[in-house]
């Protein structure tokens, strides 16, 4: 069973990284515990003036757990950050059995929870560990396949999971060809988890708390690049990397797909042409776009 290479990529700093294959197994990891913890919902909270006072309670296997207005409320409570697994399991499953009618909030706290199967750490998660996620899984792709947003997030995981930790890439890689052919425009909505102490004594100020906008990543944009990463055949890897280029240019994948090309001997040359162009567009990484225009140059990062 393969397994990722890298530490806790969630709590390292790109500098600390020593070798060129680290940035890509901190973009992936960091999706990994992230993204698909991220319960996917973008809906503003409900008027600060509701929770003036403490908000009522509810114990859900055995834990007490506050009672939101509204399913997403309730969906970002499930994101603070728990320490105790317990608990978070708890708080997903409040979602789903406070706010049955809200569907899609629903789906994103059952992807959650498919998740903590492979919990505390992904990476030595165990067969029977895989199996519980990967029915789970399936079992949502089927209770929610009317709605995009929890479909693109469940074949991309059903992708990783096949690919990464199963090393099965013939079973992931139709997975990510879906996310690519049926939702291209999903995008990873990560809105932050909302600090309890906001939630319970909101300022008095009426200035606007929100996080700043950042730009917009596809899921579709990420299964690509894993399928460049994943597949054995040349024009398989070429047509997603066309793709991922043409339609997701000034997404964060674009380079890490570029790089994984540029080191292929079989894939360098189709890849190298779009070095210049990526370049000159993109400057927020110079780690790399040092090893891209090392690799383009035939040098080893």
């Amino acid at each position: 069973m393969k397994r990722p290479v890298s530490g806790n990529a969630v709590s390292c700093s790109p500098t600390s990284l020593p070798g060129s294959k680290w940035h890509l197994r901190l973009f992936l990891a960091g999706l990994v515990s992230i993204l698909i913890l991220a319960g996917g919902c973008d809906r503003p909270l409900p008027p600060a003036d509701i929770y003036r006072t403490d908000p009522p309670t509810r114990v859900v296997d055995g834990v007490t757990l506050p009672v939101f207005h509204t399913a997403a409320g309730q969906l970002r409570y499930s994101r603070s950050g728990f320490s105790d697994g317990a608990r978070k399991r708890a708080a997903l499953k409040a979602v789903l059995s406070f706010f049955p009618e809200d569907r899609l909030e629903c789906g994103h706290a059952a992807i959650g929870l498919a998740y903590l199967h492979l919990e505390p750490d992904y990476r030595f998660a165990g067969t029977g560990q895989i199996r519980l996620a990967l029915d789970a899984l399936l079992k949502i792709r089927g209770t929610y396949a009317d709605l995009p947003d929890v479909m693109a997030k469940t074949h991309w995981t059903l992708g990783w999971i096949y690919t990464d930790l199963m090393a099965l890439p013939s079973k992931g890689l139709p997975h990510y060809w879906q996310v690519v052919r049926s939702y291209p425009d999903i995008p990873m909505n990560l809105s932050p988890a909302v600090p309890w102490v906001n939630l319970v004594s909101p300022p008095a100020s009426k200035t606007s708390t929100a996080p700043p906008s950042v730009p917009k990543k596809f899921w579709a944009e990420v299964a690509l690049l894993e399928i460049i990463r994943n597949t054995t055949d040349k024009s398989l890897a070429i047509r997603a990397f066309d793709i991922l280029f043409r339609k997701y240019f000034t997404g964060p994948a674009a380079g890490f797909a570029l790089k994984a090309m540029l080191e292929n001997p079989v894939l360098a040359d189709h890849a190298r042409p779009q070095v210049s162009g990526y370049l000159q567009k993109h400057k927020a990484n110079p780690y790399l776009a040092r090893e891209i225009r090392l690799l383009a140059a035939g040098e080893t990062p």
